[in-house]
């Protein structure tokens, strides 16, 4: 099939489904979120969408935005450098931030620029916020995205993540 275009637009409720497909094609079985909780972020999602010659729309990418709160009280939040040392003095680890819980592009997308358009969108979307934050695995091929985005790494959280057990990289944008 070919394809006509490829649009990024806002999500909707009817998109949950080829939503959650989407997300599987992206991430290992052992690291998928259920649709219930991507539900939670639908209101403030957008997805880019792949239009076929023949009229068929599939979602190919996403990014749900929501309030994150980085740690339970529980988690063990270790600051890296200076900013993430006043995070913590400051109690923001345990309060509610906005930002990205997922992004995704599906691998035969990636490379394109796409998630770098999803980003700014949330930039752009969010600029009367003074601070946005994202926790992902170190292991994420999105790290070095996330950096060139001007998102800086402050912290780990310890053993945040399961199946595996991984630590979580958490990163900050702060706008002046």
């Amino acid at each position: 099939m070919q394809v006509v275009s490829i649009k990024i637009r806002k999500g909707t409720p009817d998109d949950l489904d080829k939503m959650f497909e989407c997300h599987n094609n992206c991430f290992e079985q052992s690291d998928r979120w259920y649709k219930r909780m991507m539900q939670q972020s639908l209101d403030d999602s957008y997805v880019v969408e792949k239009v076929e010659a023949s009229g068929e729309k599939n979602i190919v990418g996403l990014m749900l935005q929501n309030y994150i709160t980085p740690c339970d009280p529980s988690d063990v939040f270790e600051p890296i450098n200076e900013k993430g040392e006043n995070f913590k003095e400051n109690n923001l680890h345990l309060e509610s931030l906005y930002g990205i819980t997922m992004l995704c592009i599906d691998p035969k997308y990636r490379g394109k620029g796409l998630a770098q358009k999803l980003i700014n969108i949330h930039f752009k979307s969010n600029d009367n916020k003074k601070i946005l934050c994202l926790n992902t695995r170190k292991s994420n091929l999105a790290y070095n995205l996330y950096l060139k985005m001007g998102y800086e790494h402050i912290a780990n959280i310890k053993e945040k993540y399961f199946f595996p057990t991984e630590d979580s990289t958490f990163m900050t944008r702060i706008f002046e």
